[in-house]
């Protein structure tokens, strides 16, 4: 089994626009999203599946929808097994962090 490919990306696009963003070119690169964590406004991590020979494709969407992404410590697969992705996504902004109001729970 591959390990786990790890990749990291920044961008100073729009929160909700960037994460949309990502969410569809995985999803054009024949991938699918296991689970999101998003972190205040500041960072959004992806889990995935992605056929092997689709990562490069992936990159290079984020990259020409302005993200901008480290290459991989791992080459990408040459063949069309299924491999597990990570991505974190940093946004780059000057917004203060996201508060959300947290509604009281009685008892």
């Amino acid at each position: 089994m591959a390990s786990i490919l790890m990749l990291t990306a920044a961008t100073r696009r729009e929160r909700n626009d960037a994460t949309s963003f990502v969410f569809d070119a995985i999803n054009a690169c024949g991938g699918w999203i296991e689970d999101v964590h998003m972190y205040s406004n500041k960072m959004t991590t992806v889990r995935l599946a992605l056929p092997g020979t689709a990562i490069e494709d992936l990159i290079g969407s984020l990259i020409d929808g302005g993200i901008a992404v480290d290459p991989p410590e791992a080459p990408a697969s040459s063949d069309d097994r299924e491999r597990r992705v990570t991505l974190q996504l940093t946004f780059l902004h000057d917004e203060p962090d996201l508060m959300r109001d947290i509604p009281a729970i009685p008892g």
